[in-house]
């Protein structure tokens, strides 16, 4: 049996993305018959939880300065090389071919992969998953893989939970009725509270609100403060799953992470919003496709928002064509290719 040990991590700064987006592929990987285990380093943020709920392997590795590669491939190997790996797969901007050189020379894995979206720095590995859109992956990457590479480029790879290869899809109405809201596991900023405000306040919207977030969100105790007095509004937490959520609702305002192709997937119309300037790599490269609206300032404000959300609303015709092309865009199936690329011979 084939054993696969993922290397993330996750603060409040940083957000869950990674590590959500690692236990998507940790799924596939399971279903396929593999053993996955996804190891972290505690930051400020106890991905614990989040992990043994999804039902995969977590080990916490030792505590390391953020920055020293070469200590945290250590740490890394001391943790997994009881599992006896026979893939290592890593996301970290913060991790690069020093790593990846690291961990070879040190851990007898037979091959090594990234997932990586940005293309600024060398990478030492076997696999590599991109899973933005670009018009060329091979000329972004062109000089910063330092060894041949299997490449997975573009959202045919993007990394959902499997079952949304199978949930349900959002059929577009001429009104919007409710809304959901989704900034991000622990939405370090706040913007839920200020979207859902926007909503009342700017836009006079007297529908039902739904706000997703994690028990990771530091502004947790407000958000349950504002839904005693509204009535209207909705608070889900920790929710494994996000597919029902995004197919729920009639339109989405929601952070540009990862949950752009959860929402691309369910068809839900929405209105993504840049809340970090790494999230533009993701957002500004889709959004000539037609597949969602976008609010690039940093950060946003009910001034911006307002008119963007407005504008969706008004237009139904809109909304349905977002909704066919965000579908046509992502399926659902990345992780399970990505499953079968790490286990192929």
């Amino acid at each position: 049996m084939t054993t696969v040990v993922i290397r993330a991590d996750a603060s409040r700064t940083m957000g869950i993305g990674h590590i959500k987006r690692c236990l998507s592929v940790a799924a596939a990987l399971q279903q396929a018959g593999a053993v996955a285990v996804l190891a972290w380093r505690h930051v400020d943020v106890d991905c614990r939880p989040v992990i043994e709920l999804a039902g995969c392997t977590s080990i916490c590795i030792a505590d390391t300065a953020l920055g020293d590669q070469y200590v945290d491939a250590q740490a890394f190997v001391a943790a997994a090389q009881p599992h006896r790996p026979d893939f290592v797969l890593v996301d970290h901007y913060g991790l690069d071919a020093v790593w990846h050189r690291t961990v070879r020379a040190l851990l007898p894995a037979k091959r090594l992969g990234a997932i990586d979206d940005l293309g600024d720095r060398p990478l030492d590995v076997d696999l590599l998953v991109d899973h933005n859109h670009s018009a060329d992956h091979q000329l972004k990457y062109s000089d910063r893989l330092q060894r041949p590479a299997r490449l997975l480029g573009g959202a045919a790879y993007a990394m959902l939970a499997p079952s949304f290869a199978h949930a349900p899809r959002r059929s577009v109405s001429d009104i919007v009725t409710s809304i959901g809201i989704f900034m991000g596991g622990t939405d370090d900023g706040g913007y839920s509270a200020m979207v859902h405000a926007t909503l009342r306040r700017h836009l006079a919207f007297a529908g039902p609100i739904e706000i997703a977030t994690t028990s990771g969100n530091r502004h947790l105790q407000a958000l349950r403060a504002v839904c005693q007095q509204d009535q209207e509004l909705t608070l889900t937490v920790d929710q494994q799953d996000l597919a029902q959520f995004f197919a729920r609702h009639d339109l989405h305002i929601g952070a540009g992470g990862g949950a752009t192709w959860e929402r691309c997937c369910t068809g839900a119309p929405s209105v993504a919003v840049i809340v970090a300037d790494n999230q533009r790599s993701v957002i500004l490269p889709i959004a000539g496709l037609g597949v969602l609206s976008v609010v690039d300032i940093v950060p946003p404000t009910p001034e911006v928002l307002a008119p963007a959300i407005a504008s969706l609303m008004r237009d139904a015709q809109a909304r349905r064509a977002m909704a066919r092309a965000a579908q046509a865009l992502v399926d659902g199936r990345g992780c399970q290719r990505i499953a079968r690329e790490i286990l192929a011979p």
